[in-house]
């Protein structure tokens, strides 16, 4: 059984997406017969054009930086990402998205590789994005 409150979060995810949402394109790719050899199309799901969704760009993580704070002595630089993500309404797409898929932002034309796949609210999925 649901959530009692999926029906909010769906209600609610509408009106976010509108807001926040831009427009993508998503393209399901697939291994041929070797799995070295770069993806191509995968004629069994169908492209997917004019898909609303949010869409961010991660900010440095925690501690990726020096700060200066009295008392506390300056960190070394740590690791940081800008790897963008998406978030995706499943009902949107006929088919599960997977990892290798491409999205194209289509605003301006940028061009993404599925890099994970990361489970969200019910009925959604967050994608994070390997610009190409």
């Amino acid at each position: 059984m649901p959530s009692p409150f999926a029906r909010a979060v769906a209600a609610a995810a509408v009106t976010h997406d509108r807001i926040q949402g831009e427009h993508f394109t998503f393209a399901p790719m697939k291994y041929d017969t070797d799995r070295n050899a770069p993806l191509i199309s995968d004629p069994a799901r169908a492209i997917v054009e004019h898909v609303l969704c949010p869409f961010g760009e991660s900010a440095a993580r925690a501690g990726a930086g020096a700060f200066a704070q009295a008392g506390v002595k300056p960190e070394r630089a740590g690791h940081s990402t800008d790897r963008p993500f998406v978030s995706l309404d499943l009902s949107r797409l006929a088919w599960r998205p997977r990892t290798g898929d491409l999205v194209t932002q289509e605003a301006t034309g940028r061009r993404f590789r599925i890099h994970e796949v990361l489970p969200s609210t019910p009925g959604f999925v967050r994608l994070t994005l390997n610009g190409i």
